[in-house]
Order: structure tokens, then C-alpha cells, then sequence
């Protein structure tokens, strides 16, 4: 089976965002007069779908508010935001062999619009600020007649792994992002790689089949 499609998250796995996403947390958190997260509490708790996650450290505060005060420090955190080493690469072989690319993201579109301006990725579509992403993923196959046995979505976090397998899909877990490797292994993706350069190395050697 040769891969056709790609669909990718973009938070830690074509962007490292990891710690101004960190620091505007923090702002949320100190904002909602809950204790501050080291980064390595951060990746142990942050999942998705995001709102859980607020509703988890910040019970009673409405997530419009939380949103707010996230907005406030991340429209300065967001400069620092760029490409990962390798993405760019990855993602310009993926279009150089003739695959469709996707991006699936829970990212705000404000935000979103900005990032992208400062890297170079074009995509066929993309489905941005999606709640549950595990909630979409068969839409999306549908809307774009995507084959499950040709396409792939690669992430970075136990989510994305399980927004694969909820499409019946194949998944490729990235360690550039939010997860650890224990928690990615857990979630039992089809492969998990360092960084794209892994993945761009086999499919150039191998092509991309599976």
C-alpha cells in the first residue's frame, strides 16, 4: 500500500510552539490564581482535547475567559514560533512526489494566520481550530475522497494517534513536540520517529509504502 495522503497537525509537528504554548499556559494559569506548571508538568498534563484539559487545572473559569487571557500573552509568544528542523524538507518531498498534504489542527485561526506567514507550508485544505480532532477526521476523509489505506496523519501528541485510529488510518508519531516517547508509545501509533528527517529518509529510500 503506497501512501497518497498526508495529514498533518501542526503544533510540534511542522511548528515548535512547545514553549511559547508553555508560557502563555503559565499566564493563563496565574491569571485564573492556579499554581504555574514547570515545562516538564506541562507535558505530563496538556492534552487534548484543550477545553479537558482547562476544565481539569482551571474548574470554574469559563473557557472564554481563559481564552481571553491566553490571547493577551500569546500574540507576544507567538513571535518566537518556527519552522522545526527537517519540516520544510519533509513537507516539500511529500508535495515534490505527488501527494495531497492536509493540515488538522486545533489552532485558532487568528493565530494560525500569523504563524503561517513566517513558514512555507502550502497545503491542499486545511481544517483549523477543531476541537476533537477524532470527531472529524472521517468528515475529512469524506469531503476530499481520501482512501484510509493510502493516508497517514502524522502528530505529535496521544491525541493525533488516536484522531488516526478513529479514521482507520495510518499514524506516525513525532518526538519534536508535546508528547514523550512513553506517552506516544502508549498510544500505540503505526511508527513513532525522532523528526521528519526519519520518516522523509525511509520514504526516499523506500518510497512510501507500507
Amino acid at each position: 500500500m503506497t501512501i497518497r495522503n498526508v495529514i498533518f497537525d501542526w503544533s510540534g509537528t511542522l511548528v515548535d510552539d512547545l514553549e511559547a504554548v508553555w508560557r502563555s499556559t503559565n499566564y493563563t494559569l496565574k491569571k485564573s490564581g492556579v499554581p504555574e506548571m514547570s515545562l516538564s508538568e506541562f507535558r505530563d498534563e496538556f492534552s487534548l482535547p484543550f477545553d479537558e484539559f482547562y476544565a481539569r487545572v482551571t474548574p470554574g473559569v469559563s473557557l472564554e475567559e481563559l481564552e481571553v487571557w491566553y490571547k493577551e500573552s500569546f500574540v507576544k509568544e507567538q513571535r518566537s514560533v518556527q519552522a522545526l528542523p527537517h519540516s520544510e524538507a519533509f513537507f516539500e518531498f511529500c508535495r515534490n512526489e505527488g501527494m495531497r498534504t492536509f493540515l488538522l489542527s486545533t489552532i485558532h485561526p487568528d493565530h494560525y494566520r500569523v504563524q503561517s506567514q513566517k513558514v512555507n507550508f502550502i497545503f491542499d485544505r486545511e481544517y483549523v481550530r477543531v476541537m476533537d480532532k477524532r470527531l472529524k477526521i472521517r468528515e475529512i476523509l469524506e469531503e476530499n475522497n481520501l482512501s484510509a489505506g493510502e493516508t497517514i496523519f502524522i502528530g505529535d501528541m496521544q491525541h493525533d494517534v488516536e484522531t488516526a485510529k478513529a479514521g482507520g488510518i495510518f499514524s506516525c508519531a513525532v518526538l519534536t513536540g508535546y508528547n514523550t516517547r512513553r506517552q506516544l508509545a502508549a498510544a500505540r501509533p503505526d511508527w513513532i520517529v525522532e523528526n521528519l528527517s526519519v520518516l522523509h529518509q525511509q520514504w526516499e529510500t523506500h518510497g512510501a509504502s507500507l
